[in-house]
């Protein structure tokens, strides 16, 4: 009986810490794409330096949370983000309003699908 205990126990904690991580990867997330809806906005109005300053924050919280989403999610997804980054940030270097638009939109997504592969759904377990 004490096993059963000690199992229920694990099986409990690691619901708990899944739920947590959950909890965690969609706040940084949404952060990061607050932040860059929010450098967009800035370049629409062709505030260029303070879209791309907004922009690099966001690349650096990245790679400060470098060793968390690379241990807990897809290597390839969490890959895909970073060349998500590089892009956005050379477009808004070079002011191409049309490919950074996509591109950061495109990030965007990357970042809100990264999030919801964490979330308990059904779609997320079977």
């Amino acid at each position: 009986m004490k096993r059963l205990y000690i199992a229920a126990a694990l099986l409990a904690l690691l619901l708990g810490l899944s739920l947590v991580n959950g909890w965690y990867s969609e706040r940084l997330t949404g952060e990061m794409r607050e932040q860059l809806r929010q450098a967009q906005r800035l370049a629409e109005e062709e505030d260029w330096g303070r879209a791309e300053a907004v922009t690099r924050q966001v690349y650096e919280d990245w790679q400060n949370r470098h060793f968390y989403f690379h241990t807990t999610m897809r290597h390839s997804d969490t890959d895909q983000v970073l060349r998500g980054f590089r892009t956005v940030l050379e477009y808004v270097r070079l002011q191409e309003p049309d490919q950074y638009n996509a591109a950061n939109a495109d990030l965007i997504t990357q970042l809100e699908l990264l999030a919801e592969m964490e979330q308990p759904s059904v779609a997320n377990v079977l």
